[in-house]
């Protein structure tokens, strides 16, 4: 079964748990982190800020909802039963629950797709002259710095309640390694790219198109 992102939105199956469960991207991200150590829904919500927001889809909207539905599917349980407020309310996985992740974890990913409007800005901009490419660049660059020291900043495993010798710990580590190791490449590029604008052979063909125009 392919990921959440190709089901439709907050659908899920009435199938048994022998059977494939399709969940949203909001569902499989909760109980990717509930399969860690049990959260609260206000929990999941700041693990995912700190994470999977740059790559994944979680909706803050969806996610109290979709609780309520892996509940009523029998995938999570609150331990104690459900108290008020629900916000407040942790919950760990089902042992069908645990088994539905994996079978998803296993599945074949949906093909890589990026969503970046600044990217596709370059299509378009050499139209326009070199000073746009080069804004676009520095927007890029900008954007990138920030990200790359957001990445740095978290620190995997931080809120959780097991030792950080638990090697679930390993998945985050590798994470955010790919993460300041795309950032960095990324910020090369810009570098390159600028650079490249800015020689004089560069230059020289701008001068010249504007001349014969």
């Amino acid at each position: 079964m392919k990921n959440g992102d190709t089901a439709k939105p907050d659908s899920v199956s009435t199938q048994s748990a022998t059977e494939d469960f399709e969940l949203t991207s909001t569902a499989w991200t909760i109980l990717g982190f509930l399969s860690l150590q049990p959260r609260s829904g206000y929990e999941i919500r700041e693990a995912a800020k700190r994470s999977v927001r740059f790559f994944w889809g979680i909706s803050d909207g969806q996610l109290y909802p979709q609780l309520k539905i892996l509940e009523d599917l029998g995938l999570i349980e609150a331990p104690n039963g459900v108290e008020s407020p629900r916000s407040r309310q942790r919950w760990q996985l089902t042992d069908t629950g645990r088994k539905a992740l994996r079978k998803w974890l296993v599945s074949p990913s949906a093909h890589l797709q990026i969503r970046d409007e600044n990217l596709v800005k370059f299509l378009f901009a050499a139209q326009e002259g070199p000073e746009l490419l080069l804004h676009l660049i520095r927007e890029r660059r900008e954007s990138f710095t920030w990200f790359l020291n957001t990445i740095k900043e978290t620190q995997p495993g931080s809120t959780w309640e097991s030792s950080k010798e638990d090697p679930s710990l390993a998945g985050p580590l590798l994470l955010q390694r790919y993460g300041i190791g795309f950032a960095e490449t990324v910020l090369d590029w810009c570098d390159q790219a600028e650079a490249s604008l800015l020689s004089p052979e560069n230059k020289k063909a701008s001068n010249d198109k504007e001349e014969s125009l």
